[in-house]
């Protein structure tokens, strides 16, 4: 994918999500952005590949003991378990996160992960985490 495609998609995604944003800030009770009135960390870009798809975390943890940063992402299509490199340009978020996620993702974004010719390339996903068990899935672009 040209650098090119990958901004415009990348900046149409944040303008989307910006909209979407502004319509849930009113509608929130407590005046934040996520369902329980707390703050949303914005837009997330995470940097991960596919460990495997249709596996637990549990299941990851005890054949790979050694791999580190690992997410489960639950989604209606299925769970993926990837492993992390950066967060926005960071290795990892500023305050603790559960390793578990449920994804709202329409289902072609979820189907990106689930690919098999996507499995174990590098990826960036492009979230809003409006609390710490659900993760908004606009875009993946495969990178690697």
């Amino acid at each position: 994918m040209t650098s090119f495609k990958r901004l415009t998609i990348g900046l149409a995604a944040a303008l989307l999500l910006a909209g979407v944003t502004n319509g849930a800030r009113g509608q929130v009770a407590g005046g934040g952005l996520s369902g329980f009135g707390g703050e949303s960390r914005g837009l997330t870009i995470i940097r991960a590949h596919v460990v495997c798809a249709s596996c637990t975390l549990n299941e990851v943890h005890k054949a790979q003991p050694t791999l580190h940063h690992l997410y489960q992402l639950t989604h209606p299509q299925g769970q993926v378990v990837l492993q992390v490199s950066t967060i926005n340009g960071a290795t990892m978020w500023e305050t603790p996160l559960s390793p578990r996620f449920t994804v709202r993702a329409q289902d072609r974004v979820f189907a990106q992960l689930t690919a098999e010719e996507n499995l174990t390339k590098e990826m960036e996903i492009t979230a809003l985490l409006p609390n710490t068990a659900t993760l908004d899935i606009a875009t993946i672009a495969i990178t690697g």
